[in-house]
């Protein structure tokens, strides 16, 4: 029958034992923390990408972001004024849209993680703002003066020679009889329009780098680019040199307690 060793020393195996076991029982688990932790940064990521890519698809619809589309270029204000006649229609509805991913991408807890997208949908934001502030500018001016809003939308609402609906086709201000005064207020409403599109809007042969029109693209870029080279951070190179000394400490520990029973 096997002599069982003294209290001491088997107080001080079970000792090592055990520590060996925590040690790398320790390190596993702080390898599965790190890898959820990766993953749970990639699918935020993910997530956060499909808000920005649903957003940039309303933004589209403001910044002309179909294939080919050349948005508003440069064109003489003759030519603006026979082309968009609604612009000097004040009753004309210009709406703001929404975009909270885009313009709180900032404050995002992935936006360490996202630095290739962030200058760009910042300028983007930016554009956005402008436009939007100039759009209260143009309400204010539209709404401002409520006797001229109220006579002015009266006559623009008047198209006999038109066998359009009238939402559609909108009179030249020449042909609807305004008085000088309404002549005045319709060419600040137009002058409003024009500096929207024509200037914060704008186009393919915008000189502004900052419109609407040129930093959509060049934020719907960077974030397809962004997506496509997307992966999951790997964990540190140097990890499996810590797995097989864990790995190592449990083997070792197996056979400790092997040899201890006599099973070895």
């Amino acid at each position: 029958m096997k002599q069982l060793p003294d209290i001491l020393t088997s107080a001080t195996f079970w000792a090592q034992i055990a520590t060996m076991c925590a040690a790398s029982g320790a390190w596993f688990t702080y390898v599965a923390a790190a890898f959820a932790s990766r993953q749970q940064t990639y699918e935020g990521i993910l997530n956060l990408i499909k808000g920005l890519e649903a957003e940039l698809a309303l933004v589209s619809q403001w910044a002309a972001g179909d294939e080919g589309n050349q948005g508003y270029v440069s064109k003489t204000r003759d030519q603006l004024t026979q082309e968009h006649p609604d612009w000097f229609n004040p009753n004309r509805a210009v709406f703001k849209f929404g975009a909270p991913t885009l313009s709180n991408l900032t404050n995002s807890p992935y936006a360490k993680s996202s630095t290739p997208i962030i200058m760009p949908f910042v300028v983007l934001n930016h554009s956005i703002r402008h436009v939007f502030d100039n759009l209260d500018r143009y309400q204010a001016i539209a709404l401002g003066d409520s006797v001229k809003y109220q006579s002015v939308v009266k006559k623009f609402s008047v198209n006999p020679a038109s066998t359009m609906p009238k939402a559609i086709v909108t009179p030249h201000p020449s042909k609807i009889g305004l008085t000088p005064d309404e002549r005045v207020y319709v060419n600040h409403v137009f002058m409003m329009n024009e500096i929207t599109h024509q200037g914060l809007i704008g186009g393919a042969d915008s000189n502004d780098e900052f419109c609407l029109y040129k930093s959509f693209r060049v934020a719907r870029n960077a974030l397809q680019q962004f997506k496509q080279g997307l992966k999951r951070e790997p964990l540190p190179v140097w990890f499996p040199l810590l797995h097989i000394v864990a790995g190592g400490l449990a083997f070792l520990s197996l056979w400790e307690v092997l040899r201890w029973f006599d099973i070895l």
